[in-house]
């Protein structure tokens, strides 16, 4: 049976239909060893399903996993590559894996041999919750010639199957997973409470003519007519299943009847030994903070009581994969019980989908750290995260004998709730559960400007003559004349700066609630100014040349700045021109949000971007995500905008809470200082037309509170 996969846009597959099959309660897992003088290892086989992968599939995907974490569970920020383990041989490591009693109940004297081995630490995303871990996984699989089989009669006595040779070779894949940790009090909450953890790639058992009609139409029919992959045929290619050791419990006997009724511990009728229970998430008295905000008495109310949640199993005589059609029974389990199971579902339904990703070539929708690594933006976000932990861009707001709390910041991320902290204006706001886009967007350019500018040497006093604290990047670059925040809201981002010792200023068109709040310095570096871009400018290119024009003096973009339009609305195409007022073009990052153009709304669906000589190799859109849309759109033009003013386009996907979380970085020229003219003269025609129609308005206040 041959595929035929027909190559979908990055984002654009879906995978067939994950079908999970809970093992018997007797079975036992091909892991196990046991001998006469010592139990050995008693693994609990948990889950298994049909794949659509081959073996080298499976081992390349869990190896990605295993160095990206994090798409298994969010709790986890990233992992770290540690050094190898100290030196062992390969047959030393498969010595154990001999014998393995495969789970269709045939018999193999397979040999499985250590192709790689890695070692991570797990850090988690909340660092002051849990604690990181180390863990070594280890990746087998049978050799390249594979293991003939033999298939046992219904009586017990080995029975020689005339195999064809190339269909009759048993492959065989492994990965176990261990966390290193003395027992399992160290084992964090974000991770399975298991000594080790294994996944198992089995290809499918075939004799002679094993195909069947069956077969070939269930392997249909979990295709799904759904999938946006135009699949010819789909070939099954193996089983998965994973399986897990668990750790004894404090008590041996119990824990030992639990172990050896494998799935008993995961049945309806059991229950999971407390080692395995997830231990309490701890929890940490909030402090105070002069910018929290009120809230309700947590104390006067009580959490309602969830129902039972509820898991699939297998009924007795009925065959699980097919799930509903064939009358599975819903039963309800205690709650709590059942976590390490769903854990299990969970890790193999990933290794399913990524699985068939990686075999039809799947490409992310959004591609993340292409200027600026990784590792170096979480390191110094969560940092920063915990420095302004006590920040809060809300302001009570006093109606009558009412006290509400308004957020005075535009664009915060309400994915979820915010805080509820009493007593204005003495209590902190924990910022691990909102607002983390101020701090991400600092983070970012903290690293930017330390790749852009030379460093700088080391702070003195500052103006009052008192010695500020020393940190790690007091002597990063940045830009000489400061920052400019064009329609800075509520000044969150310029006051996270301004705290660690970067100067610049924030300008919006009236103060917010939450400026007196801040220290003395950030309130210095906020400026109400209503904005009027195309009062800035000059009339003629010879005046612009000549550095003195009728506007210039109120025109607040100075020499050796960098601009930053964080969701600055209707001055975000303007962005791209005013960075070429001074004499040498100021850098800038633009992240859009509402759609704007220089005088208008910006309505196009598809703009498609005019040539141009250093147009980016493979179009403005290589990258952004598939379709049509006009988000979309208005990145490509304000990508052309910023090319017609000599910039080279750049964009970097941040890594914020918004589903418009682009960033246009505007850093590098094409254009020599001899051809600046040039794009000069393109943004007057643009500021002329604008002065001509008359449709720019400069914002008025709004409210009576400003």
């Amino acid at each position: 049976m041959s595929t035929h996969l027909t190559p979908s846009p990055p984002g654009g597959i879906k995978p067939p239909p994950f079908v999970p099959s809970p093992f018997p309660s007797s079975s036992t897992s091909p892991l196990s060893t046991t001998s006469s003088s010592s139990p050995g290892e008693r693994w609990v086989p948990v889950l298994s399903c049909k794949c659509y992968f081959g073996l080298s599939e499976f081992l390349s995907t869990l190896k990605t996993i295993s160095l990206h974490p994090e798409r298994n569970s969010s709790l986890i920020l990233r992992a770290d590559t540690l050094p190898p383990p100290p030196s062992q041989s390969p047959n030393q490591r498969s010595n154990n894996l001999k014998n393995i009693n495969l789970s269709d109940g045939l018999e193999a004297e397979l040999q499985l041999d250590l192709v790689d081995e890695l070692k991570v630490k797990l850090l988690p995303r909340q660092p002051r919750r849990d604690n990181s871990v180390n863990q070594t996984i280890s990746f087998y699989r049978t050799n390249e010639q594979g293991h003939s089989y033999q298939a046992q009669t219904t009586k017990g006595k080995e029975k020689e199957v005339e195999v064809d040779q190339d269909k009759g070779k048993r492959e065989m894949g492994l990965v176990i997973i261990q966390p290193e940790v003395k027992d399992q009090n160290d084992i964090p909450y974000y991770h399975p409470k298991v000594q080790k953890l294994a996944y198992i790639w089995e290809s499918l058992p075939q004799t002679v003519n094993s195909k069947s009609e069956k077969g070939d139409d269930e392997d249909k029919e979990m295709i799904g007519e759904g999938s946006e992959m135009k699949v010819e045929e789909h070939e099954v290619k193996g089983i998965i299943s994973i399986h897990y050791l668990p750790f004894d419990g404090p008590s041996s006997k119990p824990a030992q009847d639990n172990i050896v009724n494998g799935l008993n511990d995961m049945s309806i009728n059991g229950n999971l030994p407390s080692s395995l229970l997830p231990s309490p998430r701890p929890t940490k008295p909030r402090k105070r903070s002069p910018l929290a905000g009120p809230s309700i008495d947590k104390s006067q109310f009580v959490e309602p009581v969830r129902p039972p949640a509820t898991i699939l199993i297998e009924a007795e005589g009925v065959n699980s994969p097919t799930t509903q059609k064939t009358g599975t029974i819903r039963t309800p389990t205690p709650e709590g019980k059942e976590r390490l199971y769903r854990t299990c579902l969970a890790l193999l339904e990933t290794l399913h989908k990524h699985g068939y990703g990686q075999l039809v070539g799947y490409q992310k929708r959004r591609v993340h750290d292409l200027i600026v690594p990784r590792d170096n933006f979480q390191d110094l976000y969560l940092t920063l995260k915990d420095r302004h932990r006590s920040l809060d861009s809300r302001a009570p707001r006093s109606d009558g004998l009412v006290t509400k709390l308004e957020d005075v910041k535009r664009h915060v991320w309400k994915g979820i709730p915010l805080p509820n902290d009493p007593s204005l204006p003495t209590t902190q706001v924990d910022l691990s559960e909102w607002g983390e886009q101020d701090i991400a967007i600092a983070a970012f350019l903290m690293l930017l400007w330390k790749d852009m500018y030379p460093p700088i040497s080391s702070r003195g006093p500052d103006g009052l003559g008192i010695q500020e604290e020393e940190r790690e990047w007091d002597t990063w670059g940045r830009p000489e004349n400061g920052f400019i925040d064009l329609g800075c809201g509520n000044g969150l981002l310029v006051h996270i700066l301004i705290s660690e010792g970067y100067h610049g200023k924030g300008f919006e068109l009236r103060s917010r609630r939450t400026w007196p709040t801040y220290p003395i310095k950030t309130q210095e570096a906020l400026v109400e100014l209503p904005i009027d871009p195309p009062s800035w400018f000059p009339d003629s290119i010879e005046e612009w040349e000549s550095g003195m024009w009728s506007g210039e003096e109120g025109c607040i973009i100075e020499e050796n700045t960098f601009l930053i339009g964080n969701h600055a609305d209707e001055l975000t195409p303007w962005i791209p021109l005013l960075s070429l007022i001074p004499s040498t073009p100021v850098p800038h990052l633009s992240l859009p949000c509402c759609f704007h153009a220089l005088d208008s709304a910006f309505t196009v669906l598809q703009f498609t971007a005019p040539d141009h000589p250093h147009t980016p190799k493979g179009g403005f859109e290589n990258g952004l995500e598939p379709g049509v849309s006009r988000y979309q759109s208005y990145l490509v033009w304000l990508g052309w905008v910023g090319l017609k003013c000599g910039w080279e386009w750049e964009k970097e996907g941040l890594r914020v809470p918004s589903t418009k979380g682009w960033g246009i970085v505007a850093r590098k020229r094409w254009s020599t200082p001899s051809e600046d003219r040039e794009c000069r003269e393109w943004a007057l025609e643009q500021v002329e037309q604008v002065r001509r129609t008359g449709q720019f308005k400069v914002r008025e206040k709004e409210g009576k509170e400003h």
